[in-house]
């Protein structure tokens, strides 16, 4: 008799015609939760492929005596769009069989003294990573580790302290290289550090950096972290570099220098955000920047600033967003004040979802944005200048890649 922890597979419904880009994550978190129980087996419904019925089938073949939900990822947002899969999911397990089934929508235990990773209790093939964190390379097996949990800043639209009731804590540096060294002796190198932010300059983050570095794997790596523009200097990105990141992804959010202030995302200036773009691929390090639309102040002219700078800056990829109002959140109080009709389903909150739910500005409709974002998803992948810097860094497969990925119709209407 066995205990299952299981992730319920949300992948079609969240990402829609889009799904076969992203990537399938390993679930760290319910890995970490499977190794404090002896007969713990995890069961990744979305790695496996599996529905309702197919995990039925597998539930029936490891004879489960109690079952145990975890519904996130390796994001926090993501219990927010996984609580209804997953009470859809209790249900479901306590009609067919009866037993005992928890649902955790926060983590139940404190990562930071959880111990390393175990692996051998999932089937890291069955793991890759996004489109963009292997362009240029043959292997997409993916992995992931932790250097620390939570944040030390205070963006108001991000519910990170709400999912780990906690502030910043840091996880010891030999932990992190031993996940490294186990993924790798598994052939994965391209791998994910979880952390909200990572990219800092504190004693914790360069020790991290120095105990990968000593392990002499780091030039096999591809590593992917979250940055901030104000955290990070030559010298930092000289030791991430040298530690096997190989991308940064820095949260930039608007154009507008007035709207990202008032997100409590940094007093930093275009200008400012300019050189660290520049500093960073000046580095060795390929740049994701984030970009979001749809804040309360936003209207036609300062989504347009935001787009502008996103193709001026010229990062190797980009994610377009549109705002999205997380419980939690300090934005979410904010605009449930306002009485903004808010998302409520996971779909609703899932950002390719056919059924995501957009919200207003002061200025345009949740509508209004969503089309905003769609067109600048568009322009900014089709642009002349990106598909040739794109195919002197990365080759020519790349950016035949890129033309596929910007022919999706997402939604259908285009």
């Amino acid at each position: 008799m066995t205990t299952a922890f299981i992730k319920p597979n949300t992948k079609a419904a969240h990402y829609g015609r889009v799904a076969s880009l992203s990537a399938i994550e390993p679930p760290v978190w319910l890995t970490l939760l499977a190794q404090t129980v002896a007969d713990g087996v995890v069961v990744d419904m979305e790695a496996e492929g599996l529905d309702h019925e197919g995990l039925a089938a597998r539930l029936g073949s490891l004879q489960v005596r109690r079952a145990v939900i975890l519904a996130t990822g390796s994001h926090p947002s993501a219990h927010v769009q996984q609580a209804s899969a997953a009470q859809a999911l209790k249900a479901f397990i306590t009609g067919r069989w009866g037993i005992p089934v928890d649902v955790f929508e926060r983590l139940p235990f404190d990562p930071v003294q959880a111990g390393a990773v175990d692996w051998d209790r999932i089937a890291l093939e069955r793991y890759r990573a996004h489109n963009w964190h292997a362009w240029g390379r043959s292997d997409k097996a993916y992995g992931a580790t932790f250097a620390s949990v939570s944040c030390p800043f205070a963006c108001d639209f991000c519910c990170v302290k709400d999912f780990y009731n906690s502030g910043y804590r840091q996880r010891d540096p030999a932990l992190v290289a031993a996940d490294i060294r186990a993924l790798t002796a598994k052939g994965v190198t391209n791998i994910k550090m979880m952390d909200e932010l990572f990219a800092m300059d504190n004693p914790g983050v360069r020790a991290v950096c120095e105990a990968i570095t000593a392990t002499g794997l780091a030039p096999r790596l591809n590593i992917w972290a979250y940055a901030r523009i104000d955290t990070v200097n030559p010298p930092l990105l000289a030791r991430l570099r040298a530690a096997g990141v190989r991308w940064l992804a820095y949260g930039i959010e608007s154009g507008d220098e007035k709207i990202r202030g008032a997100a409590l995302k940094g007093q930093f200036t275009n200008a400012r955000i300019r050189d660290v773009v520049a500093m960073t691929k000046d580095a060795g390090i390929h740049v994701l920047g984030n970009f979001m639309f749809g804040f309360w102040d936003d209207d036609r002219a300062s989504m347009e600033a935001t787009l502008a700078l996103a193709e001026a800056l010229m990062c190797e990829y980009a994610n377009f967003y549109c705002v999205s109002v997380y419980p939690g959140s300090q934005l979410y109080a904010d605009m449930h004040g306002r009485g903004v009709d808010l998302p409520v389903s996971g779909e609703e909150y899932a950002q390719m979802s056919p059924a995501f739910k957009p919200v207003p500005t002061a200025h345009v409709t949740g509508q209004a944005v969503l089309a905003f974002r769609d067109a600048a998803f568009a322009r900014y992948f089709s642009g002349a200048g990106y598909l040739a810097m794109m195919e002197r860094v990365f080759g020519a497969d790349t950016v035949a890649g890129i033309r596929a990925m910007t022919a999706i119709n997402i939604r259908g209407t285009r």
